[in-house]
This record gives C-alpha cells, sequence and structure tokens, in this order.
C-alpha cells in the first residue's frame, strides 16, 4: 500500500488567483485565457444577442494574439510555495533522479505532479530559476596560451558536477582580480537587473516550447477526465492513468539553476538548450522516469514524500497564513 499527499482548502472558494496552491481544476497557463471581463454577463456575444449595434469597446476583453499573448502566458507563470522550498532544504529531501537536463548554461531539475514540491506549485506548470553560478566575467575569460573561449566552452565539463559555478572557478586568479579590482562586481548574477532579465527571458522561452508540445491541452483534458463516468475512455492528449503521453509536455515543478548568463553570443544557444530540456521532459516514459533506483517496488517520488511529516508541515503553513492543510491518503 502507498499513499499521497494532497492539499486540502480550509476557506473554500477563497479567491487569491496565483497566490496560494493550484487546485485540480485550476486551469493551464496557455495564450488562450484572457482577462476576466469587467461583469460575467458583459461579452460581446451576449449583448450582440439583444442589441444589434453591440460594437466591442475598451471595456470589453479582447483577445490577444502573438507576442502580447506570449508575453501573457509568461506573466502567468509562478513557481513553488516557498514554505515547501524551505521544509526541502531544512530537512534536506533531495533526489538525483529528478535530474533530467543539464548543459553549458543550467541544470534542470522535473518534479512530477504528485511530488510534495509539486503539490505547491502556484501554476500548471511551475517554474522556478535559481542562480547558483558565480561566474567571472560570465566566462569570457582566455587561456594562458591566448586561445580565446569560444562561448561557455571552459565550462562544458564542469557544469556536469554539482556543486560547479563557485566564484573559485575563475575569480581566484590574482591577475584578473587586481586588473578589475576597481571595476565593481565583474559576476553578473550580483546585478539585479540581469538576474530580473534572466528570469523573464527563461520563463517565455520555456513556456513558448511548453505549449507548442501541447501541455495547456493535456492539463486541460486532466481535468475534463476528473467529471467523466468512465475515467477509461481514450483521450487525445492522456494515456490510460490520466497521465501526458510520451512527447507531450509534462505539467509539474520545473526548476533551472543557472549557471551562465546568456549574452549576446550565446542567446541563441541558450534559447535552443531550453527547448531541449522542455523536450526531454516530454519525452520521459513515466514508468521509466519514476522508477527508484533504490527500491524497485517504489517510486523516487514516493519515497520523498514519505519523509515529509504531516504534522510539522501543516504548522509550517498555519505560521505562513496559508488557508490550506496537507493531508496524506492511503492508495491501494
Amino acid at each position: 500500500m502507498t499513499s499521497r499527499l494532497i492539499l486540502k482548502e480550509l476557506k473554500a472558494g477563497f479567491k487569491a488567483a496565483n497566490k496560494f496552491p493550484v487546485t485540480e481544476k485550476t486551469p493551464p497557463v496557455s495564450k488562450d485565457i484572457t482577462a476576466k471581463p469587467v461583469s460575467n454577463d458583459m461579452t460581446v456575444g451576449s449583448i450582440g444577442k439583444v442589441n444589434n449595434f453591440c460594437k466591442p469597446n475598451k471595456r470589453l476583453e479582447k483577445p490577444m494574439k502573438g507576442e502580447k499573448a506570449l508575453l501573457r502566458a509568461r506573466s502567468m507563470l509562478r513557481g513553488t510555495n516557498s514554505v515547501a522550498q524551505v521544509y526541502q532544504n531544512t530537512f534536506r529531501i533531495f533526489s538525483g533522479q529528478s535530474k533530467v537536463y543539464h548543459c553549458d548554461f543550467f541544470r534542470l531539475l522535473y518534479f512530477p505532479p504528485e511530488h510534495f514540491l509539486s503539490v505547491f506549485r502556484k501554476s500548471k506548470p511551475a517554474v522556478n530559476v535559481r542562480i547558483v553560478g558565480e561566474v567571472f566575467l560570465n566566462g569570457n575569460v582566455s587561456k594562458s596560451q591566448g586561445r580565446g573561449v569560444a562561448n561557455t566552452a571552459i565550462y562544458a565539463k564542469g557544469s556536469r558536477i554539482d556543486g560547479y559555478g563557485k566564484s573559485q572557478d575563475v575569480s581566484n586568479l590574482k591577475q584578473l582580480q587586481n586588473v578589475f579590482a576597481n571595476d565593481g562586481s565583474n559576476v553578473p548574477r550580483n546585478y539585479a537587473y540581469l538576474r530580473r532579465n534572466l528570469r523573464a527571458s527563461l520563463n517565455k522561452w520555456f513556456i513558448k516550447h511548453w505549449m507548442a508540445l501541447q501541455g495547456p491541452q493535456a492539463v486541460e483534458e486532466q481535468i475534463r477526465r476528473q467529471g467523466e463516468a468512465d475515467p477509461s475512455a481514450r483521450w487525445q492528449f492522456l494515456d490510460a492513468q490520466g497521465r501526458s503521453k510520451t512527447g507531450v509536455a509534462k505539467d509539474g515543478f520545473y526548476l533551472f539553476q543557472v549557471l551562465v548568463f546568456p549574452d549576446k553570443t550565446t542567446t541563441q544557444e541558450f534559447k535552443m538548450n531550453v527547448a531541449r530540456g522542455v523536450r526531454t521532459v516530454a519525452d520521459l516514459k513515466w514508468d521509466d522516469f519514476l522508477r527508484s533506483k533504490s527500491n524497485k517496488s517504489r517510486t523516487w517520488v514516493q519515497e520523498c514524500n514519505d519523509r515529509v511529516r504531516v504534522p510539522m508541515m501543516n504548522s509550517y503553513l498555519a505560521n505562513d497564513q496559508m488557508p490550506r492543510v496537507l493531508r496524506k491518503l492511503a492508495r491501494r
């Protein structure tokens, strides 16, 4: 017998968009979702039925297209609640199997919807960008023999190593430190505007590719599936267990650990790696991905969830004044 974690609302109907964790009926991030109109009854279609002179105006919502629609979808992306992240870091609930993609620029960790971190996600999907690399001059340095380093080639090997990207990688070179001693910080992560631009750009590239792989359609089918009398009915984007099919973008929590910032010479390469990361997660086979390496009869997600102390987590939620309570349900 196994168990799963769920969040129960303490205040039914309490509305605070994107502030609290999602529910089963929360719609996905999508370009097709528009802002709520001023009134539920005020639409061009409904007014036009009784008034032939009705015309769209500024009070009526207009659908967005192109770049504006993409930017709106990006603005709907959220991460996971800080309470869950604090709990994970405090009790060291980690699993190496969550790491699904790495490159010279970042590592991508993916947590399925059943993982306790993903249970606390505030959008479908959820994305968090953490900057773990402190790279001097963003890696634009030359080797001792004078040969220029192309893009981030010097990090091709090191980026595969946990803990890589620390300041000692390059900035401990005394000669470089002396040359740039009076020029302020030469580490990109030390500038707030660069961190903000990175997160905005990465979220935009991510959601663009996630939507292109039918992520919103899969989540919408999962919502409709809950109201179906026959859960075994066939779906276009879901498998027999109600999970996204292989090749379809997956809902869940995506964590990007950025090592090197994109710059004018590496932006396109960075974009391509974001696309590859999203595609890698979409192509994961659920059974193979979830199977624990230490316990073949359980998934690594279940192992992580079993380490969560529900009463203690609920005390964290109460202290954070979140109208949710965590429950562990038995599942045969």
